[in-house]
């Protein structure tokens, strides 16, 4: 009992902190996944279904089935949950090792089998750390589903907007055949129009291809055949956020980073190397392990700061982002108005249809242009509460 207690106090000297930051960053990353999923502004309670080209409807998918099943499908984070277990079971073995070892207590300071101790301390670090890297990689898994969801909703706008420029470009087609037959255009006028058309045409193919890929890249993410289509439920809806001061964010984002968490973690094993430091290796070895703990720290500052700075900088361009939005915003009700306008002169026969399917096209256009930006100001508010999993 008294060297399973001796073996207690020293760990716990040694890596109190370490463990404090391991839950702390466990329950912060419940919250944070938490809070990014309430802040996200997507509805999840949607269930509507459209219909597909062949009359039956498409199987609807949310975010969270998308990123449940990328979790199930990903290498990497099975691959870091198993490192968790290996790295636990040798701290088990480790701590057993140095309950069976020989300690002593001289001077206030426990004295024993060395290669125990540092065997011991050595597996708490390599422990924590790949809890804390399992944590990461779930967080940026995350990320990378939600990004490659929400890329599928961007390519389905681009074709919406390019058949819109095709009908455009048949009307003006249709009417410059109709002024050349009448000998009112130029045969060069013509050809431009015709070719304008067909150009709006290999457009819409084109963009027909790009959503094809945006699809499959999400059904490789989560392990679904390619060529599977989903109807993707959480569209991603603009709200305004909390007011955030910077620095306290920063701070308070300090001691859950993983990437400095590696780097405190550098600290201590270099700590470590110079307090069971094998003197028969020579004494200007010994001179290097004391540089190796400088080197460390000095690393860690500087990712500090770069941290700092990187968040300072990504904060800057969420406010720009949310002022964009307010702007469009701003040209929607302008483009509405346009539109009124446009249908009645329409109806009153003072212009002609295709003047009116441009003001239509202008207010479609900025409202898919908002929803684009409302994904941005999604991915960053995201990327705001967990950096690292970009």
């Amino acid at each position: 009992m008294k060297q399973k207690a001796a073996a207690t106090l020293l760990v716990l000297s040694l890596s109190a902190g370490l463990v404090s930051t391991v839950q702390a960053d466990s329950a912060s990353g419940s919250t944070a996944t938490s809070t990014a999923s309430n802040t996200s502004g997507v509805s999840s309670a949607v269930t509507s279904k459209t219909a597909s080209t062949t009359g039956q409807a498409l199987p609807a998918l949310t975010l969270k089935q998308a990123v449940e099943w990328a979790q199930t499908n990903n290498y990497n984070t099975r691959s870091t949950e198993r490192d968790v277990e290996r790295r636990r079971i040798e701290f088990k073995n480790a701590e057993k090792d140095l309950g069976d070892a020989y300690v002593d207590l001289i001077d206030g300071e426990y004295v024993g089998d060395e290669a125990s101790w540092r065997n011991y301390n050595s597996s708490t670090l390599s422990y924590l750390a790949s809890k804390k890297q399992a944590l990461y990689a779930k967080d940026q898994l995350y990320f990378n589903a939600m990004k490659t969801y929400q890329s599928v909703f961007v390519a389905e706008n681009q074709v919406k907007n390019n058949l819109e420029a095709l009908e455009i470009a048949r009307a003006e087609e249709k009417i410059a055949l109709a002024k050349f037959a009448r000998g009112k255009l130029s045969e060069y006028a013509k050809n431009e129009s015709v070719q304008a058309r067909s150009q709006a045409q290999q457009t819409v193919e084109q963009s027909k291809t790009a959503l094809q890929k945006a699809r499959d890249a999400l059904n490789f993410l989560m392990g679904q055949p390619n060529g599977s289509v989903y109807e993707l439920v959480d569209r991603p809806i603009y709200k305004e956020p909390e007011k955030l001061d910077i620095e306290v964010h920063i701070q308070q984002l300090m001691d859950m980073n993983p990437n400095l968490w590696k780097l405190e973690d550098n600290i201590k094993t270099s700590e470590l190397n110079v307090r069971y430091f094998d003197f028969n290796s020579g004494a200007g070895a010994y001179d290097l392990a004391k540089l190796d703990v400088d080197t460390a720290k000095e690393e860690l500052d500087k990712g500090q700061k770069d941290f700092a700075e990187s968040l300072r900088n990504l904060y800057a361009t969420f406010k720009d982002n949310q002022k964009k939005y307010v702007q469009l915003e701003e040209s929607l009700i302008t483009a509405k108005e346009g539109l009124e306008l446009s249908r009645k002169k329409w109806a009153r026969g003072l212009i002609i249809e295709l003047e009116l399917k441009n003001s239509q096209l202008k207010v479609e256009q900025i409202e898919r242009q908002m929803e684009e930006l409302a994904i941005e100001l999604n991915q960053n508010e995201y990327t705001l509460n967990k950096p690292w999993s970009t």
